[in-house]
């Protein structure tokens, strides 16, 4: 997560298990994309806006015990927490991870997952990534295009309930769709041999990261209001929409598309 105070998403327990129910759902893919990536034992590595640390942790492996991973968040309550309750294989650091005070070149590898679609500056999160890494390292970056998101069951409130996600996202300088763009901006950036992977995945709507429009409603409410995008009487009809069609236990949700692109410095 960013330092900064427009970040669009509120910061709260809620917020945190919804952090922990994503980072496990893609768990597999985080996986993949470390393995194909080239993170290997030994190194010194980052994760930029680690949340709940599965993706530190996932780093943890990859590096072994001969390796450290340096975990970044400006979230004081989550880092307080994780602390709480032990986090043996990372390093915990509280900061902003556009603007970190460690060398330049001290990485062999850098990554941030879902942290400038909420908080923007892409090129400026790459340009502090590329600085970390060293010659030869990688930076990689995993970020959300909506266009695959889609919950039939709820009728007409889905279409509208995204609009207003990619809304509340723009209007604190983020962008839901931010996938398209980051292989692209990496490869403006410098960095060499840059590849992407893209996944989707299609889940029962009684699957617990099914309910993610329900938690980005909750979250988003306060910024939609403030902003006049949405009244209380359009906000509750949409929201049981979207109850009613994730109760459905026949109905099926596709989620947005995960785009992985990673690069050599």
């Amino acid at each position: 997560m960013n330092a900064r105070v427009d970040y669009p998403l509120l910061r709260n327990a809620a917020e945190h298990a919804r952090l922990a129910t994503q980072a496990q759902f893609w768990s597999a893919d985080t996986t993949a994309l470390l393995e194909s990536a080239g993170v290997r034992a030994g190194g010194r590595v980052a994760d930029l806006g680690c949340g709940t640390l599965h993706v530190a942790e996932a780093l943890a492996r990859c590096v072994g015990p001969s390796g450290t991973v340096l975990a970044v968040d400006s979230d004081a309550g989550l880092l307080q927490s994780l602390r709480a309750n032990g986090s043996g294989a990372v390093v915990l650091e509280q900061g902003d991870a556009y603007a970190l005070p460690w060398a330049d070149g001290s990485l062999d590898a850098a990554h941030a997952r879902f942290l400038a679609c909420p908080a923007g500056r892409l090129e400026a999160l790459i340009d502090e990534m590329r600085r970390l890494v060293r010659r030869g390292g990688v930076v990689m970056l995993q970020e959300p295009v909506g266009d695959t998101w889609h919950l039939p069951a709820a009728g007409d409130a889905w279409p509208r309930t995204l609009a207003l996600i990619r809304a509340g996202f723009r209007r604190r300088g983020g962008d839901f769709d931010l996938g398209r763009r980051i292989a692209s901006r990496l490869e403006a950036a410098g960095l060499r041999d840059v590849r992407t992977r893209s996944v989707a995945h299609t889940i029962a709507a009684t699957h617990p990261y099914a309910r993610l429009p329900l938690a980005f409603c909750d979250s988003l409410a306060p910024l939609w209001r403030e902003a006049a995008m949405v009244g209380d009487d359009e906000l509750d009809a949409l929201r049981r929409a979207l109850v009613r069609g994730l109760d459905d236990g026949g109905a099926r949700v596709t989620t947005f598309t995960l785009v992985q692109a990673w690069g050599t410095v």
